[in-house]
């Protein structure tokens, strides 16, 4: 072998390595993805299922008087005497940072936010003002959202 058989021999497997190392070193930082994807997934059926949960009726039980989409005067997710008790109260509610119903963060996900929309809809036989379409869009710290739907229907207590 002569020196530039040599020469070229290492240029070849240099580059060979380096293109090689590039791929492991894509492959490492694209390997939290999935994680975030199911720590995004699992906050949302989290929040789901908090709000299937509650139950739905024509009437506020603290008040008697006719739910409507939103919060009535003085709920809120997290407080202790008048907290959130039909899906349609948490309309338009939204977090930065996830916490716990009662309104504890939850370490680790300051970088999550959450938001909840819901609208009348019908479904079969359940006619839109007996039902609704409760919509939860949970974005992690990629930026990208993950949006899960429920639907809930009217019942008599």
């Amino acid at each position: 072998m002569t020196l530039i058989e040599v020469i070229i021999f290492i240029l070849i497997v240099s580059t060979a390595l380096a293109a090689i190392l590039n791929l492991l070193g894509v492959t490492i930082a694209a390997s939290g993805d999935p994680l975030v994807r199911r720590q995004t997934l699992a906050v949302g059926e989290a929040l789901v299922q908090e709000i299937d949960s509650q139950p739905m009726a024509g009437s506020d039980p603290r008040t008697g008087s006719a739910e409507t989409l939103g919060p009535e005067t003085g709920e809120s997710r997290g407080s202790a005497t008048t907290p959130f008790d039909d899906p349609r109260d948490y309309a338009g509610y939204s977090e930065t940072g996830i916490v716990t119903p009662d309104g504890t963060a939850i370490t680790g996900l300051s970088s999550y936010s959450a938001s909840v929309a819901v609208a009348a809809q019908s479904v079969g036989n359940v006619p839109s003002g007996d039902g609704v379409l409760v919509t939860v869009t949970v974005t992690g710290p990629t930026g990208e959202p993950m949006t899960i739907s429920s639907f809930r229907a009217l019942y008599a207590p």
